[in-house]
This record gives C-alpha cells, sequence and structure tokens, in this order.
C-alpha cells in the first residue's frame, strides 16, 4: 500500500514497525480489524514502503499524486504494488466510515515478508502546531543528518527517532536537515522553501523526497507567475532570507517564525501569506469537487 511524506525506505532489519494505530480499526489485507493487533506490526520487518495522507472532511487529500508517489517509491524497489489505486481509495474510505473519523491522517504501508506481499491502512496521529503558533510562525532547529534515499518513503531507522529527539529537547515543531557540507536540504517531515531577494527558492528534487504539498505549492507559483529556484541554501545564508514555509501532508504549509534562535517575519511576509491562502483555496476546491463527483 501507500505510505505518506518522503522518499520510501527499505527496511531490512529486525526491527520490526511500531504500532502507531489510533481509532478503533485498521484494515490488513482487506480485514477490519482491531488497532490493538500488535502482531501485524511486529511482523512487517521485511521490504516495507508507505504513504501518509490526510483526510479531510471524509476525502484523501490530493489522493492521486499520493499514489503515484507510493508506486514510483516502490519502482525505486524493484519492486511491484498489486492493488489498483480504486482499491487503495476504497480501503481508505472504508476506514474513515468505519472509524467514524471524516479527519484524519491515514497511513498505508505495503510490505513483503517471507516473499509475500502485505497491505495494512491504519489512522495515525493528527499533528500541528496549534492556531496561534500557525498564525506567528512555527519554531524550526537545524539538525545534521541526511536520509540516505530521500527521495523514496520507506519503513524504519532510528534516524526519524533522534529527529524527533531533537524536537523534543528544543521544543521545536519541525527539524530541518543538514547535509555534511551545512546545506539544508528538507524538513524531517517536510519540504522547504525559502525567501531569498523576494525570490522563492527550495532545495533540488534530487535531494529531497518529492513532497506532495511542496508540488502543489510549485504549481501555485507558477499561476502567480513566481518562478522557484531550485537552490541549496547554505546555513550560514540563514541570516539573509527574508522568511520561510515548511509544506507537508500533515501539516499543509506554515511559516517558519524562528531557526534555532534567528527570527524571521514570514507570517507578516506578504507573499508567502498569498502563497498559503491560495494552497488553502486549492485543497478546499478538490475536496469540494470530491464531494460532489
Amino acid at each position: 500500500m501507500l505510505r505518506t511524506g518522503a522518499t520510501p525506505l527499505a527496511k531490512t532489519g529486525p526491527e520490526p514497525l511500531q504500532n502507531d494505530a489510533v481509532s478503533n480499526f485498521l484494515i490488513h489485507n482487506d480485514r477490519l480489524l482491531p488497532t490493538s493487533e500488535n502482531d501485524l506490526f511486529e511482523a512487517i520487518n521485511g521490504q516495507s514502503i508507505y504513504e501518509v495522507i490526510k483526510v479531510v472532511a471524509g476525502v484523501p487529500l490530493f489522493f492521486e499524486d499520493h499514489a503515484a508517489r507510493m508506486r514510483r517509491s516502490a519502482r525505486m524497489l524493484a519492486l511491484e504494488l498489486d492493488q489498483p489505486d480504486e482499491c487503495i481509495l476504497d480501503q481508505i474510505v472504508r476506514l474513515v466510515r468505519e472509524n467514524r473519523s471524516p479527519e484524519a491522517n491515514a497511513k498505508l504501508v505495503w510490505t513483503r515478508v517471507d516473499g509475500r506481499p502485505g497491505y495494512l491502512d491504519y489512522f495515525i496521529p493528527r499533528e500541528g502546531p496549534g492556531p496561534q503558533a500557525a498564525r506567528r510562525g512555527i519554531h524550526t532547529v537545524l539538525f545534521e543528518g541526511r536520509r540516505d534515499t530521500p527521495n523514496i518513503k520507506t519503513i524504519g531507522g532510528s534516524f526519524r527517532e533522534r529527529v524527533k529527539a531533537a524536537r523534543a529537547r528544543e521544543g521545536a515543531f519541525e527539524a530541518l536537515l543538514l547535509d555534511g557540507q551545512g546545506f539544508i536540504t528538507e524538513g524531517s517531515r517536510s519540504n522547504i522553501f525559502f525567501l531569498q531577494d523576494g525570490r522563492l527558492c527550495t532545495p533540488p528534487a534530487e535531494a529531497v523526497l518529492m513532497g506532495v504539498t511542496r508540488k502543489q505549492v510549485i504549481a501555485i507559483c507558477g499561476e502567480m507567475g513566481l518562478p522557484v529556484r531550485e537552490k541549496r541554501l547554505h546555513r550560514e545564508e540563514l541570516d539573509r532570507i527574508e522568511g520561510a514555509i515548511i509544506t507537508g501532508t500533515t501539516v499543509d504549509v506554515l511559516p517558519i517564525g524562528s531557526v534555532d534562535r534567528l527570527q524571521l517575519p514570514s507570517a507578516s511576509q506578504p507573499l508567502l501569506c498569498d502563497i498559503i491562502r491560495r494552497y488553502d483555496a486549492l485543497a478546499a476546491a478538490y475536496i469540494a469537487g470530491r464531494k460532489a463527483a
């Protein structure tokens, strides 16, 4: 099945998948089961990919893009997903109905254990900085580390836990990842755009997970006649930017208010605010169109 946010990760070690399911039910190979079925997660320790999709008003937001990314991740690992997109969509809709949760984050996992494919769909906790933090801008920290396969979304590894601990330690909503040369690549669970000299730039596609929300923002900028430059930004350049935003499936588009001790006026930058408004309108139109179909 699908999995969101970033590049698929190949899980080859013995570490099982953590049971991070919420709500009452999950779906495993078309069977509706209680989320307390921990043995299902413990069995997922082979090659696995996943996707996370935000569900709003019962509609899986930008589903087609997530499905395409999941299949792209599978191809990069020489795997083949044998479930049609319509079936994947039906599973999410079924989860919404059975859990009575029209607002949720759905996690879709495709795995192969002992040569046999398996599918696991369930809801995970929703995340957000809260309305006040979103208005004034989120706090972020720099974190030295990068994903080995940024363009594939896979399960596993201690990297995620180390980043999570760093965010918690500094009271940050997001961590901005630095490569070995001090360049910012992406957020630990998001993509990033910088406003520099009145122009928008974002790290090159080959260095990041190709986020679905990132794609929508680039398209919005195209409609605005605002070119987006793919450019690596060094940590030493941060004090020369006018603002920044992060984009992600579960967080949408958020202004950055601070990076470590550096304060940024992102939430009051007209250009960034306009992009956020346009994205919100695009998402609302998608949801309305799906509900009317």
